[in-house]
């Protein structure tokens, strides 16, 4: 199947439209972490936004190892986006301010500028889909989900790519 602009904006779908995914990342021998997160924002190119402990396990992993992965399922769809991308930790208090959720209060009660928030920034650059409803779905079915490789970290501009059973 060829990768078209328009699996990306399917990737985009899948994510906005459920607040959690799954993290991976890796931990100092190399075995994989994943964890559920809530992201704060998904933008246009892809790129996408959420908050931890800057003490964490998650911070501290993408401290000595940037790559990371972060998947989004949609059950019902039977459809799943997952995003390869670099991680960076954005110690800005004009930026954590703006992208401040109340609903974070709970895990962070001294709020965005309390010490114990930082952002992270995924910047994607391959977004792998599955999309059944929506005939994401290249042969053999399942077998090799579509793939886009984004030109320039986090550009959002696709290229054709095919992915590798």
């Amino acid at each position: 199947m060829p990768i078209t602009p328009t699996l990306l904006d399917t990737a985009l779908r899948i994510v906005r439209s459920h607040g959690l995914g799954f993290l991976a990342t890796t931990d100092e021998r190399g075995a994989p972490r994943v964890r559920l997160v809530q992201h704060l924002a998904v933008e246009d190119d892809a790129t996408i936004w959420f908050a931890t402990s800057p003490r964490s396990r998650k911070a501290l992993d993408i401290g000595a190892r940037p790559e990371v992965s972060y998947s989004v399922e949609d059950r019902r769809a039977v459809a799943y986006a997952t995003l390869h991308a670099r991680a960076e930790p954005v110690h800005s208090e004009s930026e954590s301010i703006a992208r401040w959720d109340e609903t974070l209060r709970p895990f962070f009660p001294a709020g965005p500028t309390g010490g114990d928030f930082v952002l992270v920034r995924l910047v994607p650059y391959r977004v792998e889909v599955l999309d059944f409803s929506a005939g994401v779905h290249p042969e053999p079915y399942g077998l090799v989900p579509a793939m886009s490789v984004l030109s320039g970290a986090g550009s959002g501009s696709p290229q054709a790519g095919k992915s590798k059973p």
